[in-house]
């Protein structure tokens, strides 16, 4: 039942679906992405039971837009946030408030605009190999290719130095993958026992996290002892100091670093999946791609210069985006007795929104079930409310490498379409996964070469 306050123009409502000891947790879990979307059928704030405790859903965009916003009063924190400090420490994506500021001074600068062109120009090499290395009526599994090239890109812009990353590379290639899954693991089974039992998966995650923090360790004394100024991030965290002159100590570098591997590797290798099968099942999206790579690129791969000639590149990552943000539920914390909508929310409450049923919303996106990349167009955009998409959240705690993702994903996406289509297997059956990303899952797509085309 729906309750409205009479203090509060915005709705309260209970979620529905619960059970004794689980609450609603086995319904958001067990079938998410029909689930949250509903919950704005039972109010614009919507309490939800997660096991003995209560949680505020965010469910409309003006009172997501309250959270975003309220950084001091609804901090970092939450179910799923608190699993991830677990792994990433206190880095900027995860520390409180408090701290957000300092941490954030330290790592901006690696993402200036000229820092920015060079990773990205590290993309461009990366994708160039790929789609080069690709063959006629090859199978691929189009998650774990952009995936193995989202690591590459991250890791090189990580660790440059030819002599000392090589093997650091190769490592984070290997041992990322393996986290990842122990942390999702995690945040969806939130008891510490069951994480302890000696299994080969557990012991596959301790042994991959220790080689992680091995090699961030043996890169960080590395290039004290080599005492050159890399052009790359861990050379930002080194230099950075506070305002009084103190370094950055190991251990919050180390947190910054696993922090933008988290970033790095998933979002952008979800968001390129996606839209690589959002366009190969889309044929006149497919056909505007082609028409508009084949006047910039004509067959090459693509550059951090081209980008402003791919404008229509670019909207079909934001729309794929929007459809399919690879951060589809967040959480926070209440840190003090507040409201929400205009209803009371005690201290300590785990607040909870998702950026995938807000993109979903017919009262924010007309037809939001739609691919339609042209919705980016400049005066569609103008049809929107403010803030309408939090693909990267939003407020102060927005993603500082926004900007970086979408360049890299654009510069990706028109290379493999300058050369390539991806064909789904045939009857294979989509089926996304929501896991600490939302990911297209196994998705074996067969390439075709396109031709050639003019001269």
């Amino acid at each position: 039942m729906t309750i409205t306050s009479e203090s509060s123009q915005y709705r309260l409502g209970d979620a529905p679906g619960r059970i004794p000891v689980l609450g609603n947790a086995l319904k958001i879990f067990k079938d998410p992405l029909t689930y949250l979307p509903r919950l704005r059928d039972q109010g614009d704030v919507v309490r939800v039971r997660l096991g003995p405790g209560v949680a505020y859903m965010a469910v409309t965009h003006d009172v997501v837009q309250e959270v975003l916003h309220r950084p001091r009063v609804f901090d970092k924190g939450g179910e799923f946030i608190d699993k991830m400090r677990v792994i990433l420490g206190d880095g900027v994506g995860t520390c409180s408030v408090t701290t957000h500021k300092r941490q954030r001074a330290f790592i901006q600068p690696a993402f200036q605009k000229h820092k920015i062109t060079g990773y990205t120009e590290v993309m461009a090499k990366h994708v160039a190999d790929l789609v080069g290395s690709w063959r006629f009526g090859q199978e691929i599994d189009v998650l774990e290719e952009m995936s193995k090239l989202t690591t590459r890109v991250t890791a090189q812009a990580m660790f440059s130095d030819d002599d000392l990353g090589a093997e650091a590379i190769a490592e984070v290639q290997r041992s990322f993958p393996v986290v990842w899954k122990g942390v999702f693991r995690r945040m969806m089974l939130p008891l510490p026992v069951v994480h302890e039992v000696p299994t080969k998966a557990n012991q596959d995650y301790r042994q991959a996290l220790a080689r992680l923090e091995g090699v961030i360790n043996s890169m960080v004394n590395a290039y004290r002892e080599d005492g050159r100024e890399h052009d790359d991030i861990l050379s930002v965290l080194l230099a950075a100091r506070d305002e009084d002159g103190t370094a950055m100590t190991d251990l919050e570098i180390r947190d910054e670093l696993m922090t933008i591997l988290a970033a790095g590797v998933e979002t952008p290798a979800s968001g390129l999946a996606w839209a690589l099968y959002l366009t190969s099942t889309h044929p006149d999206v497919e056909a505007k791609l082609h028409e508009e790579v084949d006047s910039v690129l004509n067959t090459r791969t693509a550059t951090p210069e081209d980008y402003p000639r791919l404008p229509y590149t670019n909207r079909i990552v934001n729309e794929a985006l929007r459809m399919y943000p690879p951060v589809w539920f967040i959480t926070r914390r209440a840190v003090v007795d507040t409201t929400l909508g205009g209803h009371h929310v005690p201290a300590g409450s785990s607040i909870l929104f998702s950026p995938y049923a807000l993109h979903r919303d017919p009262a924010v996106f007309a037809a939001p079930n739609t691919f339609d990349p042209d919705r980016w167009l400049p005066e569609r955009l103008r049809e929107l409310p403010k803030n309408a998409v939090i693909s990267f959240s939003g407020g102060s705690r927005k993603c500082l490498g926004d900007v970086l993702a979408n360049h890299e994903m654009t510069i990706a996406l028109a290379s493999v379409a300058a050369r390539w289509r991806l064909r789904e297997k045939a009857g294979h059956q989509l089926k996304p996964v929501p896991k600490a990303e939302l990911t297209i899952g196994h998705m074996p797509m067969t390439v075709e070469p396109r031709g050639t085309r003019k001269s």
